[in-house]
């Protein structure tokens, strides 16, 4: 078992030639480059049992070798994704099939006891695929830190749908956490970028089952007198409040509506009530800059909005101080800077 560790940014077409001509001249690491073009099949059950347990399964082949692999669930926080991993290189010549994945070869202890193998075993069966070129470079730091950073650039295909893939990935294979988020800022700083906060499999299941949008009322968390009393509690209420945030960015450029504007307003302000309360117990240097970043968001959001311009409320969402905003509150959330107990 591995356990993946990565943060995901959307970006654009031209992101390979950028990362080749302007990211990679700065970086004080040693750099191995890898191109590779990775077809991906993914399984479930028609009622869709795997999904309903946050677990992935796939078939990945390239260059006729082929593994299977097993997700299973794990945390995100904001964009930054862990959870463990099982893979399982597949070898035709003792009859292992390529086409459909055997479950039995993953440890029983990879699945959850709700889980019937067997049963899964006799459902299962492709519900869309991925095409894409990788290219791969593993950046070993003087440090020790190592970091995978790769790009893929290809589509999500299912009944005769597909949508566009072109991300980035950056995945901390040795090292501290921290070494990401630098690695990210720089990345933010010279190209376009958003937070990719749904996986290849979630983005499939998206294109196949069409699920509608839900909205931050749906999700409003329920803490007692709305005052956190812990730092635990204190840094969920940020975690689902900044989970809210990114999730009705992904609807609105998606499709815009009045609804939607209003409801990433609302819940702007309780992020911003949520810092400040944070700030009142855990007094941080680096937690006051982040409000004063998110209190300039939610002015310039409500201005944008009050003109009636979605073109400038797209950008607001999608712009390098947003982008970098939303990781500056996840890598407080991870390094978690402040004392066990509150403040009195």
């Amino acid at each position: 078992m591995e356990y993946e560790i990565e943060l995901k940014l959307l970006t654009s077409q031209d992101a390979g030639d950028i990362i080749e001509k302007k990211l990679l001249p700065q970086l004080n690491a040693s750099i191995t480059q890898q191109t590779l073009v990775l077809t991906n099949h993914y399984f479930d059950t028609p009622d869709r049992k795997l999904r309903q347990n946050d677990i992935g399964l796939r078939i990945r082949g390239f260059n006729q070798k082929y593994e299977q692999t097993l997700k299973t669930a794990g945390k995100s926080i904001g964009g930054l994704h862990q959870r463990p991993e099982y893979n399982v290189d597949l070898d035709e010549s003792k009859q292992q099939s390529v086409k459909v994945p055997n479950l039995r070869l993953f440890p029983r202890s990879a699945w959850p006891e709700s889980i019937e193998v067997d049963d899964i075993q006799s459902e299962i069966e492709t519900l869309f695929t991925t095409h894409f070129h990788r290219s791969v470079y593993l950046l070993e730091y003087s440090q020790g830190d190592v970091v995978e950073l790769v790009w893929d650039l290809g589509e999500i295909e299912s009944g005769g749908k597909s949508i566009p893939i072109c991300e980035l990935e950056l995945e901390l294979k040795q090292g501290d956490t921290k070494i990401l988020f630098d690695l990210a800022e720089s990345i933010v700083a010279i190209m376009p970028t958003s937070i990719g906060t749904q996986s290849k499999a979630a983005r499939g299941y998206r294109l196949l089952d069409g699920f509608p949008a839900k909205t931050f009322r749906q999700y409003q968390p329920q803490t007692k007198d709305n005052t956190p009393n812990s730092a635990q509690e204190f840094s969920l209420v940020l975690t689902e409040n900044l989970q809210f945030f990114q999730m009705l960015s992904v609807e609105i450029q998606r499709q815009y509506s009045e609804q939607l504007a209003n409801d990433i307003t609302l819940v702007l302000g309780e992020l911003s009530n949520s810092l400040f309360k944070f700030t009142q117990h855990f007094p941080c240097e680096q937690l006051d800059t982040i409000l004063s970043k998110v209190r300039k968001l939610r002015d310039d959001w409500l201005l944008g909005i009050q003109q009636k311009n979605k073109v400038a409320a797209n950008n607001i969402l999608t712009n390098a101080q947003t982008t970098q905003l939303q990781l500056d509150i996840v890598q407080y959330l991870v390094e978690q800077p402040w004392v066990s107990t509150v403040v009195e």
